[in-house]
């Protein structure tokens, strides 16, 4: 689809751009409710701010970020399209205790 805006009025440009904002948020609020939607409270997740990984539990949803309280105790408001879920190690039951043999 091609507009041709080189002939329309201030008023008219003005109302286009406020056509577009409103529908880049609704772009916006349904790609964050799909990304909201894979997690749940309570989940370990993790995420990449600043080129360190950083893991934790999400504990609440806001209308465009979650709340993430990680490991280390600081509370981190996140896109939730920044987020991955956190795949811990579980034991699988298959796992043998070993004791400790104190030499003489």
């Amino acid at each position: 689809m091609h507009i041709n805006i080189d002939n329309m009025t201030e008023d008219e440009l003005l109302a286009l751009n406020r056509r577009v904002i409103v529908r880049l948020k609704l772009i916006q609020q349904h790609n964050t409710l799909n990304s909201m939607i894979k997690f749940e409270v309570g989940q370990r997740v993790s995420f990449d701010p600043d080129g360190r990984m950083r893991t934790g539990i999400l504990v609440k949803f806001n209308p465009k970020t979650v709340v993430v309280m990680t490991d280390d105790g600081q509370r981190w408001k996140v896109s939730p399209q920044l987020l991955r879920h956190l795949i811990e190690n579980i034991p699988s039951g298959k796992v043998t205790t070993l004791r400790r043999v104190e030499k003489d």
